[in-house]
């Protein structure tokens, strides 16, 4: 995958969202519109396992946000695109380590105005520009599957099954449901 299949147009993913990549000298600047109508975290229950299992250093990503909560707290209940910001800056990270460099520091802002624009429009600015052309595809990419993969109610269900044999009926029960039916308090 080159970048030039994702600057300036508009690329849908599995009708989840999509994204428009703006790449400048210094920087990056990518909207994402999502597709659905959940757009906070909040609203996937097994966020921090799926990232655990997948991209654990993300956990431990230092975020800037009004409550000053470390990352692993913040992103039980944040915005998708914030989310999705992270995810990119560890991967953008990774694959920097990966070309040979000791280290790698990528920064990234995501802001939002749903009175102004559609509900679940993101608009994320980060501090990647043209020397890093080469691993922001990349980067991209990987950001894309595991978003995909995230988002994806069918694959999260297969995930929880997996990690919690069973946990799905006792999750029921416990909320009053059993097997589909209201149990009698």
């Amino acid at each position: 995958m080159n970048l030039s299949q994702f600057l300036n147009q508009d690329q849908t993913f599995e009708n989840l969202f999509s994204l428009t990549v703006t790449q400048k000298n210094t920087s990056t600047k990518i909207i994402m519109q999502l597709h659905r109508n959940e757009v906070n975290t909040s609203h996937l229950p097994f966020i921090v396992d799926l990232l655990k299992m997948n991209l654990p250093n993300v956990l431990s990503t230092r975020c800037f946000n009004d409550e000053n909560l470390p990352f692993r707290e913040e992103v039980r209940n944040t915005e998708i695109g914030h989310l999705f910001e992270h995810i990119l800056l560890e991967y953008l990270c990774q694959l920097k380590i990966a070309k040979g460099f000791n280290r790698a520091s990528f920064a990234g802002r995501t802001r939002w105005n749903w009175i102004k624009d559609p509900r679940g429009k993101f608009h994320i600015h980060l501090n990647c520009g043209m020397k890093d052309s080469d691993i922001l595809p990349v980067a991209i990419e990987k950001t894309v599957s595991l978003m995909k993969f995230i988002l994806l109610e069918e694959q999260q269900a297969m995930f929880f099954d997996y990690k919690y044999p069973g946990a799905r009926m006792r999750l029921s029960r416990r909320n009053g449901l059993k097997n589909g039916k209201r149990i009698k308090p």
